[in-house]
């Protein structure tokens, strides 16, 4: 069986060039059977196995930058997508030894705690250089950088130059955003000089590589406080690193207008989205408060202090809303016994959807904000609410029960499906176990 034409290798490359990681891992599996008996197939998965290892190759070695060059909702530093494959193919052909070196140490096992192979920092080097003084095989990548941006090529070659300080910093970071210890924090203070002697504005520059690779972004707070030892926000505010507070503050901002926004009839997805919006703004804040010395006047201080207080009453107003949705999913009719009235569940229609769809959004809501209630200002204000949702389920489940163990009962199955609804709003108040036993209760009834 004839094998690939130089044509069609060309053009499968090309292809693969420009598909996701994904794809190319997928395609890797789906074909590696096949691949053992030979021809076209066998060519094609070479193709790709040479290709997911070019691209794990330039992610060792670019590893310092390569995520400057993913989009972010954050309004960090950002690069075109394409720069860490034009800078690969230009360095495969301007520093081939230095490649084939590269490759060599990405098959060796590192060691815990081993210092990463020099060659990967030499190859961010040649990079830079190659940048800034527009060898041929850089053109692509120099003209995508500027066309993005004014001196883009310059301003990512100076973020290659910091690629041997920022490499050995990442492998630390860990350590530096758990348990900053006196050792740890002058390690990140080290390891920031030397980067502010490579360059007057290199400080900020490290830092962004930092942050792109926090999982948690705002725990970046944490390595700022421990190189300029707890800082006050009066000074760390006017710095060259204030940027990277005003990016918390500011996401902050954009997280209680997403809560702000959530509207409830649109069910479970969006209080849970909405919980979790005001559960990362409560970490954001609580972060602030740790990592900066906040003065009731000081610039961040007062955004702080403003943001606090309008996060508590967004979530107080959407925890009152939640008795009034109840009432509506589980709808009661009011009967007198003795000298008073009392609620009993109302089954004269299936539940309604729509009242459903949103009592279970707020419910969603509240579940997901029992993590930040505490530390956020409305712990006092959800426990209220807590206890009503316990005291109003809790009722109706054995006011339902009742009615199915009696001799006229009506419609049972009406009232399993208002069961099963009440079992919903238990997992979402007290956890999927509350919810089981309503309903072994019921199938037991």
């Amino acid at each position: 069986m004839p094998g690939l034409t130089d044509r069609q290798i060309l053009g499968l490359k090309t292809v693969f060039g420009v598909v996701t990681d994904s794809v190319v891992r997928n395609l890797q599996l789906a074909l590696a059977e096949e691949a053992t008996l030979g021809g076209p197939v066998a060519g094609v998965h070479e193709l790709l196995c040479n290709e997911a290892a070019d691209r794990r190759l330039r992610r060792l070695v670019l590893a310092p930058v390569g995520l400057l060059c993913r989009p972010s909702e954050w309004k960090a530093v950002s690069f075109p997508a394409a720069t860490p494959l034009l800078l690969g193919r230009a360095l495969k052909e301007t520093a081939p030894a230095l490649i084939e070196e590269a490759a060599a140490a990405s098959c060796k096992p590192l060691e815990p705690d081993a210092p990463t192979d020099p060659v990967y920092d030499q190859l961010c080097l040649s990079a830079a250089q190659g940048l800034r003084c527009e060898a041929k095989a850089f053109e692509k990548a120099g003209d995508l950088l500027n066309t993005t941006a004014r001196d883009g090529a310059a301003t990512f070659a100076s973020y290659l130059d910091l690629a041997p300080i920022t490499r050995a910093a990442i492998t630390r970071l860990p350590d530096w955003i758990g348990r900053m210890s006196d050792d740890r924090a002058a390690a990140a203070r080290l390891a920031y000089k030397d980067a502010v002697e490579l360059a007057v504005d290199a400080g900020p520059q490290f830092f962004e590589m930092l942050f792109a690779h926090l999982p948690e972004p705002w725990q970046i707070l944490r390595v700022m406080s421990a190189i300029m030892d707890h800082p006050g926000d009066r000074y760390v505010a006017v710095s060259e690193l204030a940027r990277f507070g005003d990016y918390i503050i500011d996401d902050i901002d954009r997280r209680l207008a997403i809560f702000r926004d959530f509207d409830p009839n649109k069910g479970i997805d969006a209080g849970i989205a909405a919980g979790e919006a005001l559960h990362i703004a409560a970490v954001e804040i609580a972060e602030f408060e740790t990592s900066i010395e906040l003065s009731r006047e000081g610039p961040w201080g007062v955004r702080i202090g403003m943001q606090k207080k309008l996060l508590a009453q967004l979530a107080e107003t959407r925890l009152d809303q939640i008795g009034k949705a109840l009432d509506a999913a589980l709808p009661l009719r009011m009967v007198r016994l003795g000298k008073g009235l009392r609620g009993l569940p109302k089954l004269e229609a299936d539940p309604d959807p729509a009242a459903l769809c949103r009592a279970e959004g707020l419910m969603a809501f509240f579940d997901h904000s029992r993590g930040s209630a505490a530390q956020s200002g409305y712990g006092a204000a959800r426990a209220r609410a807590a206890e009503k949702i316990e005291e109003r389920l809790d009722q109706y489940v054995e006011d339902l029960l009742e009615m199915l163990r009696a001799e006229d009962a009506g419609s049972a199955v009406r009232i399993h499906a208002f069961l099963e609804v009440t079992a919903g709003f238990m997992a979402q108040a007290h956890g999927e176990k509350a919810a089981q036993i309503v309903r072994r209760r019921a199938a037991a009834a």
